[in-house]
């Protein structure tokens, strides 16, 4: 082979092999995969995230108080009528127990739950969640106890 064939030669190879990696699809390897999945799995939850925040913030925050509880759970909802409210997520919330607004101070009882469905918007986009139902009683009793180790007791003074 002369200088002018050896050329020639070499630059078909480049040619060729550069056809070849174009038809080649790039492998996701195992780490990438993993990455990919992780990604979506952290961007859904800062979504999920973002929904829940969005709704608490437009809604009303109630606090509520179970017999036997260590500590109150907070809610966050609109009354649906006078005597049901509703709030974000799949709440089990035990009969009887007291449920204040945060805006009055109004207490209720927790007569019984159900099933319901919440909107959200974020960056104007509606989503719907599950939700919770609560019907109240609004004829709440309050005491004045006093309050000894474990037991209660009513205050008379």
């Amino acid at each position: 082979m002369n200088e002018k064939e050896k050329k020639e030669a070499i630059d078909a190879e480049v040619v060729e092999d550069g056809e070849k990696s174009e038809k080649k699809e790039k492998k996701e390897n195992g780490f990438s995969k993993f990455f990919n999945k992780a990604k979506a799995s952290v961007n859904n939850a800062v979504l999920e995230s973002k929904i829940e925040s969005s709704y608490n913030n437009a809604n009303i925050a109630f606090t509520c108080y179970e017999k036997d509880a260590t500590f109150a759970q907070s809610l966050h909802g609109n009354f649906i009528n006078d005597s049901q409210l509703l709030v974000f997520g799949e709440k089990e919330i035990k009969k009887y127990s007291v449920i204040i607004n945060s805006k009055d101070n109004k207490a209720y009882y927790v007569t019984s739950t159900e099933e319901g469905k919440v909107t959200s918007i974020v960056e104007g986009v509606e989503y719907e969640r599950n939700g919770t139902i609560i019907n109240l009683d609004s004829n709440v009793e309050e005491v004045n106890v006093i309050k000894a180790g474990k037991r209660y007791f009513i205050y008379k003074g």
